[in-house]
């Protein structure tokens, strides 16, 4: 056969002068070379396994383990150009899931050898997505992320569509009694319609030591909605745009690692802007310091502590600056299950009576691990007090109490790429002394979230 003498001739030629060779003559089969150039690069001989691997190929170009080997060879010896060219044959050329995986595998890791990690996280995707079966699929995923891992930056991005009874927070009644007088206000109704909302991160990281890393990361989020036409007859004057909302944030965190590679403790700041309806709205910046720890056999607890000014741009009285302390303590159970709980207080100064308030909130999730009839389900339930400090309208101080419950449910056997769907529905009720601040809103979210 043409290939069993190309590779004899080119191990001839790789090991003349060895014990092999000295027989004068050797022949391999094709599984036999490709076993022996395997072996070659594990020994750290990746000049001798492209020998070989240049071997096989000559009889059979389209050898998938071969360009597979070529490619390994030349990227242990510093070809990475090169290990690329081979990978892009045998992607071009893989005819069965198993050869498209192993293909994109070895790719990813030309790719990553050349210094091109944002692409190889493409490929160890595209591994993970035509992987044969669920162990191949690990192992890409395992890869991915290791890169990921040591890739100096990170980009995500979050996109939903949200079904929405109230987009406009409009209170349960547009009317309300002051001093004896009933004030109606024909606009104040809730609105239906879709809200969507897209948001992107950028995050580079560069290391200060052995256990130390600072953060520097940019961010933004857009939100548009689209009124329903039973809205538009509620209120002919109401336009999509009057409840669209733009931020940006920028901020630079210090991070420093405790024991088992988890992050110990951080300090940050940051500096935002806001705009709504296409208007500047708020100027932000905020300080924070968080502390995380061990403190019993899957059980971590947390704190952190910020501090926030906020300039507006719309009214100056409403310029304010937050004091807030949160803490969670979070439980991961053998199953991989998952128990949050998380209480928070919030002081905000103002001038502004609607602004300056006391808020207090607590929050308890539970979502499984691993995944029940294809769904990861999560369940959230929230509770929020927020008393304000001055008397509204001159007689008596505003006071909300607010409960939330939602559900979101992650579909992963849904994948593609390692994006899944993902399902949530939100309820939210609002009980205020002021009948005009009472509301409550139901939403349904579908959005995509990646899986790994």
């Amino acid at each position: 056969m043409r290939w069993a003498i190309a590779c004899a001739a080119m191990l001839w030629l790789a090991l003349s002068g060895s014990a092999l060779a000295q027989s004068g003559e050797l022949r391999l089969t094709l599984p036999e070379a490709r076993s022996l150039a395997s072996k070659m690069l594990g020994e750290g001989r990746p000049e001798e396994a492209l020998v070989l691997a240049n071997g096989i190929l000559l009889g059979a170009p389209n050898d998938i383990p071969g360009l597979i080997l070529k490619s390994r060879a030349l990227r242990d010896m510093g070809r990475t150009k090169d290990a690329e060219a081979a990978a892009r044959t045998a992607v071009e050329v893989a005819g069965t899931d198993k050869d498209r995986f192993f293909a994109a595998l070895v790719m990813a890791q030309a790719k990553a050898s050349g210094g091109q990690r944002g692409l190889a996280q493409y490929w160890l995707r595209h591994a993970a997505q035509v992987a044969p079966d669920d162990n191949l699929k690990a192992v890409a995923v395992r890869d991915f992320r290791h890169v990921r891992r040591t890739t100096p930056w990170r980009a995500s991005f979050a996109f939903s569509v949200s079904p929405a009874d109230n987009i406009n927070g409009a209170p349960k009644t547009n009317s309300f009694t002051l001093s004896g007088l009933r004030f109606v206000n024909p606009a104040a109704v809730p609105l239906s319609g879709l809200r969507y909302s897209a948001e992107g991160q950028w995050r580079y990281s560069w290391l200060t030591g052995p256990n130390g890393r600072v953060n520097l990361t940019f961010s933004g989020e857009r939100e548009r909605v689209s009124l329903s036409r039973e809205a538009r007859n509620k209120v002919p004057s109401a336009k999509n745009s009057d409840y669209s909302r733009d931020a940006l944030l920028l901020g630079l965190e210090y991070q420093q690692m405790g024991e088992g590679g988890a992050w110990l403790a951080s300090a940050g700041l940051s500096i935002g802007r806001d705009w709504q309806a296409g208007n500047l709205l708020s100027d932000v910046a905020r300080f924070e310091l968080g502390y995380n720890r061990r403190i019993g056999e899957g059980l971590t607890a947390g704190a952190l502590l910020s501090y926030e000014i906020e300039k507006r741009h719309d009214l100056a009285l409403r310029d304010s600056s937050s004091l807030s302390l949160q803490a969670t303590v979070a439980k991961r159970f053998e199953n991989g299950n998952r128990l949050q709980m998380q209480v928070q207080g919030i002081d905000t100064t103002s001038d502004s009576s609607a602004v300056a308030s006391v808020t207090r909130r607590a929050t308890l999730s539970y979502g499984l691990g691993k995944p029940k009839l294809g769904m990861l389900p999560t369940l959230s339930l929230s509770y929020e007090e927020m008393d304000f400090a001055r008397p509204l309208y001159g007689v008596s101080t505003r006071q909300d109490r607010t409960l939330g419950l939602s559900l979101n449910v992650l579909l992963p056997e849904m994948d593609y790429y390692g994006f899944a769907p993902e399902v949530g529905v939100s309820f939210r009720d609002r009980r205020s002394n002021f009948s005009l601040f009472e509301s409550e809103s139901t939403d349904l979210r579908l959005g995509i979230r990646s899986v790994f």
